[in-house]
């Protein structure tokens, strides 16, 4: 695992109700089952941070989403939901960019395009549109978002 990683809250198997409970309140997440959290959960790759949980998968083999290439030792973000929507608070986003600070490489995720509060968050903080495509399960249109990693140290 990466190092910078683990200055993260991990979800325990304890958390995975209150995840779960989470996702099904969610439009959007609400398809994911009780099996899918666990085993996030066990791979470590679920972090349950200030409310904030982030799925993610560090990519070790090569695979495309639509036209778009994702190579080994980049992210995958899987999702991210924060509890209590209802609440105005930065939460997501002070967790959220720590998690794009210390992931592996660049960062992709993939949203539905109709998922307009998620869009305009990627787009706060600071993710690019790459491409959209037709999802094979779901026969929907997404998006394909990513964060480039700053790598330029050009110290002039």
């Amino acid at each position: 695992m990466n190092e910078r990683l683990k200055f993260f809250r991990y979800a325990e198997i304890s958390d995975a109700d209150k995840i779960i409970n989470i996702f099904n309140d969610n439009k959007w997440l609400s398809k994911y089952k009780h099996a899918y959290i666990q085993s996030k959960i066990k791979k470590n790759e679920c972090i349950y941070e200030s409310g904030v949980i982030i799925n993610f998968t560090l990519v070790k083999k090569k695979f495309n989403i639509g036209n778009i290439s994702v190579y080994p030792n980049n992210t995958l973000l899987d999702q991210i939901i924060r509890e209590n929507l209802s609440l105005k608070n930065t939460y997501a986003h002070h967790v959220f960019t720590k998690f794009l600070n210390c992931t592996t490489g660049n960062t992709y995720l993939i949203v539905d395009i109709n998922n307009h509060r998620a869009i305009n968050f990627y787009e706060k903080v600071k993710m690019v549109k790459l491409d959209e495509y037709i999802s094979k399960d779901e026969k929907k249109k997404k998006l394909i978002f990513v964060y480039y990693k700053n790598y330029n140290m050009d110290l002039n």
